[in-house]
């Protein structure tokens, strides 16, 4: 840890009066530490995991308005049946630190018909009352295609082969224009805090936006093919639609959403997390979904949600 994120969580703990410290999680952009409150309890303290967290994935990154973001969203869900960590504080210093309840995590899995209905549940809500505008459902289309784009674009660098994306335009056509649902779209084991296989909360809700359910569910498909990500998608699916009918999209829009996780995907894995097996798994994944299918073609009469 450098001396500045240390700093700010010996800040965080000083004026929470907060006692202990051991880091218990850590990821691409943020890093979670346990901590003791006199009043709160055993809370989790999360700050950025570097003083510069910007990606290629998303190179605008800003620590504090993700850690805002995620309280906004555990205060609204709070009074719903999605479990998640209830908000305590939320610290400025030289970098931001977030303060959460910490919730046990035995790791002991999850079944993943359980979660097909805790998403079902999710996306059967009314949409956020106040959400950031970029994340708002009116932003949904041109935020699935501008980032799109903009990733491929980081791929090709890598891979010259990619052919250039077709006119923002012709992809947006494929979205369907309504957007109603908070999806969270990170949702694999790493976020689902577990005991006795059960699922107590879901947690990091930093890309969580209001969109189109199929978009998340595309998602989890291409996360299932990690083990590590302790998804079944069958089972998945089957839970969903005991709740909620699957959401049913063009085939172009169902491959523009499998492309767009496809796409984020390969680049943690040739830029973020480097790994050459799986960086080169993944960008012959984004060739296969561009196989047969002339992205060219599409038009501008777009497509309806069904």
């Amino acid at each position: 840890m450098s001396d500045v994120l240390a700093r700010a969580r010996e800040r965080a703990a000083h004026e929470l009066g907060m006692t202990g410290g051991r880091m218990v999680g850590r990821g691409l952009e943020s890093e979670v530490w346990r901590m003791h409150h006199p009043e709160w309890g055993e809370v989790a303290v999360r700050l950025p995991a570097s003083e510069e967290p910007a990606n290629e994935n998303d190179p605008e990154v800003d620590p504090a308005a993700l850690y805002r973001h995620e309280a906004a969203v555990y205060s609204y869900l709070a009074g719903t049946d999605i479990p998640v960590p209830r908000a305590y504080a939320l610290l400025r210093f030289e970098v931001d630190v977030a303060v959460t309840e910490y919730i046990e995590n035995d790791r002991s899995g999850f079944d993943s018909a359980a979660l097909g209905r805790l998403l079902a549940r999710l996306h059967a809500l009314p949409p956020m009352p106040t959400i950031d505008p970029s994340r708002a459902a009116d932003a949904f289309r041109g935020t699935v295609v501008q980032r799109l784009v903009r990733r491929w674009g980081v791929l090709r660098r890598v891979d010259p082969t990619l052919p250039e994306p077709p006119p923002a335009d012709r992809l947006t056509a494929l979205v369907p224009a309504a957007a109603t649902s908070l999806l969270h779209l990170d949702v694999r084991a790493e976020n689902l805090l577990t005991r006795g296989g059960k699922i107590r909360a879901l947690i990091d809700w930093t890309n969580s936006m209001i969109g189109d359910p199929a978009f998340e569910l595309a998602r989890a498909e291409l996360y299932a093919a990690y083990p590590e990500n302790g998804l079944d998608l069958e089972a998945l699916l089957r839970g969903y639609a005991t709740l909620r009918p699957l959401p049913a999209r063009s085939e172009r829009c169902t491959a523009l959403y499998r492309l767009d996780a496809a796409v984020m995907l390969a680049v943690v894995f040739t830029h973020e997390a480097p790994d050459t097996v799986r960086g080169a798994q993944a960008l012959a994944r984004v060739h296969a979904l561009l196989e047969g299918w002339d992205l060219g073609a599409a038009t501008a009469h777009g497509v309806s949600a069904h």
